[in-house]
């Protein structure tokens, strides 16, 4: 599933939506006696995932007072910097915390791949197959058989060494599990879940100013309207047709696409409005989300319609019109493709607690990044989106009573990416974020203290509690163009003419002359011969290429600020294990805090600078080399090991029930 496709080089929608066989996927066996301990154990298990919890920051919290849940847990049991992966990414890490392997053995390398016959980007966490059989009518093409998404993590869950001996095990929002696994009792998927038109999350944005340019935005849709009389009528972009035969149409590029109409009038003195949309009026209040607004967008006749979710925003409304609307997520009470297991979860969490954001990172990163919305319209979606999770919380907590329970929350990573300029005055950005956020990031770590104080008053000595991060933070004040460094050294080679071109693309590399390119925010690759299309380089001969490359990216100099950008290039050999390593780039890039891989050298674009400022609202990173921004480990029972890493932790809770480490994992258990 390329992110770069040859025709449109900027981002696409990749999701194949396959209504009738994805749906069915979702349905799971019936739930097993998840709400009470069984006859295997007595035993809980509570861990809490903090995406990016900093330990540096909670210990400054704990030492101000701030978080007096966190400092009760660490004076009765544990606390300490967790050991991450290479590269410190989210995807790669959790999928280690979930398998207890290398990403050699789990194979998530990164949020992107590549494909290396084609040296084309794309999404690492999941992927699509295009349907094996259609009938066609007419121009409809029925789904006979096929098709689908699927997960590209392998390795067994730690928790289904669990299921198996009869411990339940609910599982709520883990990155790198969509689709859905039916190895749980219970679970929602978590990083990587699309929304119903896009695998990263497609938001749209309405405006009657025409002077208004997003020029190369990705991640969204702007729309120009009209406002006639105080009225705007518009069409709100869902997912793609796809068992229709292609129509074209040059004046409409969303021909192949369904939609829903939809209707705004505006108020001619106050800065409200009125929606009406599929027999629904909703009022839209300046500066303030709407709940959740179901819809419906239709498909096939044969197989009914895709029913998605969303909120709206009113930006505003004089002297023009400003719309803007959350991507589309996939309707957990009706879904599209599976985000719970089994389905019947997520039309109980629907009627108990409502309808929540599916899309496995829920907060519009994008859309902030692009200035379609601002500080505060971001920081408004991010406490929605903390509301919800922690109702999400409060519910289950409520009802375990067994087993294992892991409930994960991002809150604590993506708001971090986003706000950290408008805390940190040390960032070159930092006048540019809303002083009123200022301390929005340390507040998101009081509200998780306050999750920690509704399970502290629950353990016992049957119960197991872990608090884990995947990494930690710093700043991201200055871009790596790895790729432009590349083209530069000679490493990576341009077809004649393409030098001069602004940004180059895959397409634009002469393969048969290039020794080495970068895909990912961490991953060097070497054009090996025989696993790429045009690789040059022999088997073999690949330490004489590593060891130049890296001793050349160590000895860069920012001549701004007179620090190395790269602090440690790591060899994968030295690091994985397991049948994917050989796919996996042979180089892993360790930047310093302070810098990071630009955006477009993680899709293989070269540009003019090697350095220059990070342009985005994303200003919080943690792709640096990963002694450097480790994660946290709290525990309520003392810890023996010295260097505990996040391989450890499916071990150590294994062990915790007695179930013997599996030969797949890799770590060991801290508390021996």
């Amino acid at each position: 599933m390329s992110i770069i496709d040859e025709k449109r080089l900027d981002r696409r929608g990749f999701l194949r939506t396959v209504v009738g066989g994805a749906a069915a996927a979702g349905i799971g066996l019936p739930l097993a006696s998840c709400g009470s301990a069984t006859a295997a154990t007595k035993k809980k298990v509570i861990v809490l995932g903090l995406d990016g919890l900093d330990p540096v920051m909670v210990s400054k919290l704990m030492e101000e007072g701030r978080a007096p849940n966190f400092k009760k847990l660490r004076d009765s049991g544990h606390f300490s910097s967790l050991g991450t992966t290479v590269p410190a990414l989210s995807p790669v890490a959790w999928s280690s915390f979930i398998t207890g392997l290398t990403p050699g053995g789990h194979g998530i390398p990164d949020f992107v791949a590549r494909d290396p016959k084609r040296y084309m980007p794309q999404f690492a966490i999941y992927d699509t197959r295009d349907v094996d059989t259609v009938l066609p009518i007419g121009d409809i093409r029925i789904p006979i058989a096929g098709g689908g998404a699927y997960n590209m993590r392998s390795g067994k869950p730690f928790w289904a060494y669990l299921t198996e001996r009869g411990i339940p095990a609910t599982i709520i929002k883990v990155p790198t599990n969509f689709p859905v696994e039916d190895t749980a009792t219970r679970a929602i998927s978590g990083m990587g879940t699309p929304d119903v038109t896009d695998a990263y999350g497609m938001f749209s944005y309405f405006t009657s100013d025409y002077m208004e340019e997003y020029p190369g935005i990705s991640g969204g849709r702007v729309f120009y309207v009209d406002e006639i009389d105080g009225t705007v009528h518009a069409n709100l972009v869902g997912p793609m047709d796809s068992f229709h035969a292609e129509r074209d149409n040059t004046e409409d590029e969303y021909i192949n696409y369904a939609r829903v109409p939809f209707t705004v009038h505006i108020d001619p003195s106050n800065p409200v409005a009125r929606l009406d949309i599929q027999g629904q009026r909703i009022f839209l209040q300046k500066g303030e989300y709407t709940d959740w607004i179901r819809l419906n967008f239709e498909m096939l006749p044969m197989l009914g319609s895709v029913s998605g979710i969303c909120r709206f925003y009113l930006k505003e409304t004089s002297p023009y019109f400003k719309l803007y609307v959350t991507p589309i997520n996939i309707d957990p009470a009706a879904q599209a493709m599976p985000v719970t297991h089994p389905a019947s979860y997520g039309e109980e969490l629907d009627r108990e607690v409502g309808p929540f954001w599916t899309k496995g990172l829920p907060c519009d990163t994008k859309a902030l990044d692009y200035r379609v919305i601002d500080d505060e319209g971001y920081v408004k979606q991010a406490e929605l989106v903390l509301e919800e999770r922690m109702e999400l919380f409060d519910y289950e907590l409520s009802r375990f009573n067994g087993g294992l329970f892991f409930f994960y929350v991002s809150s604590t990573d993506q708001d971090a990416h986003m706000l950290w300029r408008n805390m940190d005055k040390t960032h070159p950005r930092h006048a540019e974020g809303d002083p009123r956020f200022a301390d929005f990031i340390p507040w998101l770590y009081t509200k998780a203290d306050e999750m920690v104080g509704k399970i502290l008053p629950a353990l016992d000595d049957d119960t197991l509690f872990l608090i884990c991060s995947d990494h930690g933070f710093a700043q991201f004040g200055r871009q790596f163009h790895l790729n432009t460094w590349l083209r530069d050294e000679g490493y990576l080679v341009l077809k004649p003419g393409k030098e001069k071109k602004p940004l180059t693309t895959p397409f634009d590399v002469d393969w048969s002359k290039s020794v080495a390119y970068g895909i990912g925010f961490n991953g060097l690759y070497l054009n090996m011969k025989g696993r790429e299309g045009e690789g040059i380089i022999e088997p073999g001969s690949e330490d004489k290429h590593v060891s130049r490359i890296t001793a050349g990216l160590q000895s860069i100099v920012d001549p701004e600020t007179g620090k190395r950008p790269v602090h440690r290039v790591y060899r994968r050999n030295d690091l994985y294990s397991g049948p994917h390593t050989p796919d996996m780039p042979e180089m892993l890039v360790g930047y310093t805090p302070g810098y990071r891989c630009s955006s477009d050298s993680v899709l293989l674009s070269t540009g003019k600078e090697i350095i220059n400022i990070n342009p985005w609202a994303w200003s919080g990173d943690h792709s640096m080399a990963r002694e450097l921004v480790p994660g946290s480990l709290f525990c309520n029972r003392k810890v023996s090991k010295s260097d505990p890493n996040i391989v450890d932790l499916p071990v150590s809770i294994l062990d915790f029930f007695g179930v013997d480490k599996p030969n797949q994992m890799v770590g060991s258990s801290i508390f021996s």
